[in-house]
């Protein structure tokens, strides 16, 4: 023993200390967790929740198809009450089975998990463009589908004009354009 009362690591045995280590845990589960513990919780926040909440809104219109699809089994039932239940008790039972699932694929899934990670990593490196240039742009597109459409109707009309001189087309123009189409 050391003049601190502590024994000394030398006068031990190597298998003793071993024997008094707790046993690592086991890879299957790790300490803490449960059946709701999330993979790498605090990366990729921005792109899961963006990707639980379209999932979801998608889970969501999935139900009302399928509320929708039972009314007219359940207008043919008999047992108005029991027809009611299973009415509104699929579709829930449908919403909350694809909540977990979108629960388990968002945030349990390592594979997907750290691809939606990595989707966030590659969004910030993006330069997106300032507000000014979207404007700018928004207005050239605008501008070139006007102008664009313009010079197709004015091609079109050519052409009725044209073919209508011809002799192929019998049709009056003026009538036809500002008929609704009835001759």
């Amino acid at each position: 023993m050391t003049p601190q009362n502590r024994p000394d690591p030398d006068d031990q045995d190597d298998t003793a200390t071993a024997a008094t280590l707790p046993a690592p845990p086991s890879p299957e589960r790790s300490p803490g967790g449960g059946p709701f513990k999330v993979y790498k919780p605090s990366q990729g926040t921005n792109v899961r929740w963006a990707s639980a909440g379209g999932a979801a809104l998608l889970s969501l219109a999935g139900a009302q198809f399928v509320y929708e699809q039972l009314l007219p089994a359940m207008m043919a039932s008999s047992n108005s009450s029991a027809a009611l239940t299973t009415r509104y008790l699929v579709p829930v039972i449908f919403f909350v089975a694809m909540l977990y699932l979108i629960f388990r694929f968002v945030g349990q899934s390592p594979k997907i998990v750290d691809f939606l990670i990595a989707t966030e990593g590659e969004m910030k490196k993006v330069n997106w463009s300032t507000r000014k240039e979207i404007g700018g742009a928004t207005r050239v597109v605008i501008f070139t589908l006007l102008a664009l459409g313009t010079i197709l109707f004015l091609v079109d009309v050519f052409f009725m004009v044209f073919f209508e001189q011809v002799g192929v087309l019998k049709i009056n123009l003026l009538k036809s354009l500002f008929s609704g189409g009835k001759p």
